[in-house]
């Protein structure tokens, strides 16, 4: 009996052996780009990703902002923009949303499309007097847009450390 099951127990320890050694030869990747890049280990098919390197530095990025603390709450946003002209409504918004980016480039800034009205917001504040002092700063920065500036009640994004 023990001269049967001793073939077993060598090609068990072989195949075992094989898969532990192919595990450690696997190079352990950072992100998508270099696991598509490097090749397969039965077929040494590889895929070359032809790109700018600043996608890898967003996602980058990104993976690091994500694991921030974020949390959704009740909160408020300013209003800067609200139009349903289907011809130019789209452009103004991303155009008014450029505009703010320059004048105050720590706020966020939110483009959101619910048809038909395409609509531009700033800001996650917790309290309305926090939303008053930004009103106030886009009022004087964007005197044109005066009349369309006002406070929302809306879900905000707020960080662990804010």
């Amino acid at each position: 009996m023990k001269s049967k099951s001793f073939p077993f127990v060598v090609v068990l320890f072989l195949i075992v052996g094989v898969l532990q050694a192919q595990q450690s030869q696997e190079p352990k990747s950072n992100n998508i780009f270099e696991a598509l890049s490097t090749g397969d280990s039965t077929s040494h098919v590889a895929v070359k990703v032809h790109q700018d390197k600043r996608i890898e530095q967003l996602l980058a990025n990104r993976k690091h902002s994500s694991s921030q603390e974020l949390s959704l709450v009740s909160g408020y946003r300013v209003q800067v923009f609200s139009s349903n002209v289907q011809r130019t409504a789209k452009a103004d918004a991303f155009r008014i949303e450029k505009q703010i980016k320059d004048e105050l480039p720590d706020e966020a800034i939110y483009v959101n499309y619910q048809s038909p009205f395409w609509k531009v917001r700033v800001g996650d504040f917790r309290t309305q007097a926090e939303a008053l002092k930004v009103k106030n700063q886009l009022k004087e920065a964007f005197p044109n847009l005066r009349s369309e500036i006002y406070i929302v009640r809306e879900q905000v994004q707020l960080s662990g450390s804010k």
